[in-house]
């Protein structure tokens, strides 16, 4: 769950989370760990003794759900930091280029990528994950689904701005030109299918989440790379009246807050023999 890099055009959308390692996990984890239990339980083929590659795995919550299901992980991501730190957990772990992974094809029993599809061509990035993965093998990827807004991230968008917070070039062109597919159950399938994947699902999904501290919520969006570095220009005690500003704006919507997820299940199909 953070970012691989990939042509010249996407590096500015990577780079972002180089640095966020030490935060990211207990920040973002809040929301990534739970919605990484529901995509690996998702898998179409039982992931118990497998080799998994976990693409654009940050710092591990979907790879710490495979593993918890028996299987061998790899974590690939290109932050050096988030490499680092999957490393640190013992996992095989490679800084790796999301279009164009240094490892053989058919190599893996499954791959999966918690939140990359959103950051990256859907389809380019499926092409890759479908030709390291053997036959038969399983292809497991989430998403955010752009249905309905998010009353969370309105609420936290909306004093940002107030604040004179504007969005990065990297992230207004990732919503423009990726999301409208990423976040779309038919035409992330519709991608899917093109990179010669079958059996292939998405099922749209409103995990509840079991937050309940307004505080906790707030911690998790300052954490997101197109965010982070704005606050921490700010300083002391500005991003503490901000902080505080943010919690009273998110109390409301936090009891039964449940993000939308799109959960994109698949299999590479048979080689001929």
């Amino acid at each position: 769950m953070g970012g691989v890099g990939g042509s010249r055009r996407h590096v500015a959308v990577a780079r972002p989370y180089d640095g966020l390692a030490a935060a990211w996990g207990t920040a973002a984890g809040l929301v990534y760990e739970p919605l990484a239990l529901s995509l690996v339980q998702a898998s179409p083929i039982d992931l118990a003794g497998q080799l998994v590659l976990d693409l654009g795995s940050g710092t591990g919550a979907v790879a710490q759900a495979v593993a918890a299901n028996g299987a061998r992980v790899m974590v690939a991501d290109c932050s050096l930091g988030m490499v680092a730190h999957g490393t640190e957990r013992g996992w095989m772990a490679i800084a790796a280029n999301a279009l164009a992974l240094p490892v053989r094809d058919s190599g893996f029993d499954a791959v999966t990528a918690g939140f990359l599809l959103n950051h990256l061509s859907p389809a380019a990035v499926l092409t890759e994950m479908a030709r390291v993965v053997r036959s038969r093998g399983a292809v497991v990827a989430s998403t955010w689904a752009s249905a309905r807004s998010d009353p969370v991230k309105t609420a936290i968008t909306e004093v940002l701005v107030s604040w004179g917070w504007r969005p990065p070039a990297w992230y207004e062109t990732m919503k423009a030109e990726v999301e409208p597919i990423s976040g779309d159950p038919h035409r992330l399938m519709e991608a899917a299918e093109g990179a010669g994947l079958v059996d292939v699902h998405a099922s749209v999904v409103d995990e509840d989440l079991g937050v309940h501290d307004p505080g906790a919520v707030v911690a998790y969006r300052m954490a997101m790379p197109h965010i982070a570095p704005w606050v921490a220009r700010l300083g002391e005690p500005a991003d503490t009246e901000l902080f505080r500003q943010l919690r009273i704006a998110v109390a409301p919507h936090v009891p039964g807050w449940r993000p939308l997820v799109i959960q994109l299940t698949a299999r590479v199909p048979a080689h001929p023999r």
